[in-house]
């Protein structure tokens, strides 16, 4: 299994897959988001993190998607995207969940296992080599 991991730009960071299910809009704050959505880069838009792994490939548009996804992918059992969509708290149904949409080669433990892997190894790329410092980690804060 191999990985290679660059950085594109995107127009707007919300066409990332996963990317909705992170960065949750603030109630009574139009355009807020917790965790904070990602800076922008001028006159390029926003830095998303690819990674190529095997056949497949991810986007990651900020340090917190990144790190969710590793966090669902490591816990034992995996949980359903049922449950992390009541989590979220979105009206969207279970099957809209990027999980739900993850291929069930990679959902098996041992491919997951070296996912997580690649993701941890994506994750360092990005903190070194993120333009913008797009990738740094964000100050913990609670959300509302």
């Amino acid at each position: 299994m191999s990985a290679k991991f660059s950085f594109i730009f995107r127009g707007n960071w919300r066409w990332v897959h996963g990317a909705l299910w992170v960065h949750l809009p603030v109630a009574n704050a139009p355009g807020e988001f917790f965790p904070p959505a990602p800076p922008e880069t001028s006159h390029k838009g926003f830095a998303v993190l690819n990674v190529a792994f095997d056949e497949y490939e991810f986007q990651f548009c900020s340090r917190a998607h990144i790190d969710h996804y590793i966090d669902v992918l490591s816990r034992k059992p995996l949980p359903t995207s049922r449950a992390l969509s009541r989590l979220c708290g979105k009206d969207w149904g279970p099957n809209q969940h990027w999980l739900s949409r993850l291929p069930a080669k990679l959902k098996a433990p041992k491919n997951r296992a070296r996912l997580v892997e690649v993701l941890i190894a994506a994750r360092k790329f990005a903190d070194e080599h993120a333009p913008n410092n797009a990738f740094q980690p964000a100050p913990q804060a609670q959300r509302n």
